[in-house]
């Protein structure tokens, strides 16, 4: 507990939120000098005590201080936050009721046969959480409840569940959930006969489950840094009391993520260990679990693994090919010396992954010209390839297959901007689809709206594609407002699908716009590349310049640009806004990274050194040190005018913790020379992922489009 008489009196008179003063004043948080030298320099972080020694507890949902006055001052902020936007509540209620006008509040998924079975599940009015249903042989026979969260989640501020997995007789179900936001899940099996769970529970799980047969379980078990440590294989009716090790993660390793996968035709099991840049590959029959090495690739180099017949697929960008090629080799012969390569990289297709369906292979690549996701079909008989047609300019599509290997009709699910969610039927033999099902969205009319997809220029000369969403219609003369979405990290592209919820804005008349930028996939591996380590700049410039390319375009004017991006996208809302922050009249960011210095260079948190090949290695490279500084958001934070800014977070957060936002918030209240609503929205029961409860989840996407609405003046 810090010893100041004075910051004691000064947190006690933060907290007194029925003062009329109060409500008036933002919370100052003290500034308590801490000193760190790295590399020759030495920077002063006044806030560094907003981070308790007790965050490990915190994170695992305890929220046991060691020291009682930074709750003091989160309590605080949570108090000025309410205090500030009580004139809006209305229009939150407005923006509610419109966001839930759009959802089918009684809702049955599409089925998903496996065996006998055909597994959905259900939403119900009134209910947070779906239930999950299953009928045997025809959706006519009657219906069993197998899990209700609702009742699994009763009385529980936070519950998430997932995942979950039936063993191949349909007997058993393993499940993992956690009630504290952070990444740890607790295993348990349920006797699908019965509907009861057996007595034993597994803790401490990263959530990486996979049946062994019927009656054995793998479970990865998490090492003190979350990564992941050690593969047992547990038999159900005996529990973990009898687990045996089958993989433990070699200490060469120790700073990779570990997670368990299978072939499509179920034959083997896959280890995969993972980092920033690099990948390491064990396989074993599924008939008994032996792991061995298969690949290690280092410098970025990943490998993505299938089986058919007598020989393992291998998609891999070694030796340079980062839009990927495939290879094969027989299952008893794994040197790399015996690769053979079956088709080539290309300058303008990025594969991204394989499956083996009845005898064709079907491809999941990238159009890196146009940002989008394909589906090649190969008959592994005749060679014959053909590409599968969308129906969208702008799309999200989803590769979810079947069960069964030798289906010759497999799944995929689509959306786009503007057309719901929808199950399409893919016949192998025709390479057509059918739509078979498409989620019901009440009050909502596709034909008053347009989708573009466009290409900004970046200052190098790259093409940035953007998804533009708008009102059919809207005259491009720099009247509207604008969002712009946006993350560009860990090659995660970010997709063209369809939400419901932004339809709130785009109603008013904004324009909502995705910048596809350097540092996700979008246009293959290589834009991922391009945006990562001594390359990340691209990835603020290049939205920088999107969001310029739509001040050009006339779909929008300077500062009438509302910005929001969660997690290493808060990154992102935190770097632009210290670069342009007279581009942007409004910034939301969600779970944000934005003391990115110091937590990369602490060994201590569970996520650190895997992100060193994300980002560098502030640590052991003074040349890592200097470019992060460069960009990273709280070291920048400058004596000058900023737009309005909302920062969420979560308490349990172990990715992002939650002492970053809260110092961002700090550091700018007590530099920034305008007005400007500053806000730290708190969530005191969640982590990384937000609220769990469907209810609370529209609560917030009301008080975040609210927030919007009040930074420009709107309603």
């Amino acid at each position: 507990m810090l010893k100041n008489s004075l910051l004691s009196l000064l947190m006690t008179s933060l907290i007194l939120s029925a003062s009329e003063e109060y409500h008036l004043k933002a919370p100052v948080a003290p500034k308590i000098p801490h000193s760190i030298v790295q590399h020759g320099q030495t920077r002063i972080d006044e806030y560094h005590w907003l981070r308790d020694e007790h965050w490990q507890k915190i994170v695992a949902g305890d929220l046991d201080f060691k020291n009682p006055e930074i709750l003091e001052y989160l309590k605080a902020e949570s108090a000025y936050k309410d205090a500030q936007m009580e004139d809006s509540k209305v229009v939150q209620e407005h923006l509610y009721q419109e966001i839930l006008s759009r959802i089918k509040e009684d809702y049955q998924s599409w089925p998903v046969k496996k065996g006998d079975f055909l597994y959905y599940y259900r939403e119900e009015k009134g209910k947070n959480y779906p239930i999950l249903c299953r009928r045997k042989a025809t959706i006519d026979a009657p219906e069993e409840i197998y899990v209700d969260v609702n009742r699994e989640a009763d009385g529980k501020d936070l519950y998430m569940f997932g995942p979950s997995v039936t063993n191949r007789a349909n007997s058993f179900l393993a499940y993992g959930y956690n009630l504290t936001g952070s990444m740890e899940r607790t295993i348990r099996v349920r006797n699908l006969q019965t509907g009861q769970d057996n007595e034993w529970s597994f803790h401490n799980s990263t959530g990486s489950i996979l049946w062994v047969d019927n009656e054995h379980l793998l479970v990865v078990e998490r090492d003190e840094q979350a990564r992941g440590k050690n593969v047992y294989k547990v038999n159900i009716h005996q529990g973990p009391e009898k687990k045996v090790l089958v993989f433990s993660k070699p200490d060469e390793f120790d700073g990779m993520f570990l997670s368990l996968a299978e072939t499509t035709d179920h034959e083997y099991v896959m280890v995969y260990l993972n980092s920033g840049s690099s990948q390491v590959v064990y396989v074993s029959p599924r008939s008994s679990i032996d792991f061995r090495l298969f690949a290690h690739g280092t410098e970025d180099v990943v490998f993505n693994l299938d089986h058919f017949r007598n020989d393992f697929y291998i998609l891999t960008n070694i030796d340079g090919a980062n839009n990927f090629q495939l290879f094969k080799t027989p299952v008893n012969q794994w040197g790399q010396k015996q690769w053979q390569l079956i088709q080539a990289e290309s300058d303008s297709i990025s594969l991204t992954d394989i499956h083996f369906y009845s005898h064709y292979l079907i491809l999941e690549q990238k159009n890196n010209e146009r940002a989008l996701d394909e589906l090649v079909v190969q008959d592994m008989g005749t060679g014959q390839k053909n590409r599968v047609s969308m129906p969208d300019e702008a799309y999200e599509l989803d590769f979810s297959g079947d069960w069964d290997h030798n289906a010759t009709r497999v799944r995929l699910d689509y959306s786009s901007p503007i057309r719901p969610s929808t199950v399409l039927e893919l016949d192998l033999t025709t390479v057509q689809t059918t739509a078979v099902y498409t989620r019901e969205t009440p009050n909502f009319d596709p034909d008053k709206y347009e989708v573009k997809r466009e290409y900004a220029s970046a200052r190098d000369g790259e093409r940035i594609p953007v998804t533009i969403i708008h009102r059919k219609g809207l005259v491009q003369d720099g009247s509207h407002r604008a969002l712009v979405n946006g993350y560009g990290s860990y090659g995660y592209g970010m997709t063209a699908g369809f939400s419901s919820k932004l339809f709130s804005l785009v109603d008013r008349g904004f324009v909502y716009a995705t910048a596809h930028i350097r540092g996700g996939d979008e246009k293959g591996y290589q834009w991922y590349l391009n945006g990562k380590m001594r390359h990340k700049m691209n990835t603020f410039t290049d939205f920088i310049d999107a969001t310029e390319y739509l001040i050009e375009q006339g779909y929008t004017s300077k500062g009438e640009v509302a910005i929001n991006g969660g997690s290493a996208g808060g990154l992102l809302m935190g770097t632009v806004t210290n670069l342009r922050p007279d581009l942007f009249g409004c910034v939301i960011a969600d779970v944000p990274f934005v003391d990115v210095i110091n937590t990369i260079s602490d060994a201590s948190l569970p996520l650190t050194p895997p992100e060193w090949e994300e980002w560098g290695n502030p640590v052991a490279s003074a040349d890592d040190f200097a470019y992060i500084m460069k960009y990273s958001p709280y070291d920048n934070i400058q004596s000058m005018g900023y737009p309005p800014m909302l920062f969420n977070s979560g308490i349990s957060d172990e990715q992002v913790t939650y002492w970053e936002p809260a110092k961002m918030v700090a550091r700018l209240r007590a530099l920034k020379t305008d007005d400007n609503l500053l806000l730290l929205n708190m969530n005191m029961h969640a982590g990384h992922a937000g609220a769990s409860k469907r209810y609370e989840w529209i609560d917030e996407e009301a008080f975040n489009y609210a927030f919007i609405l009040k930074c420009f003046g709107l309603n």
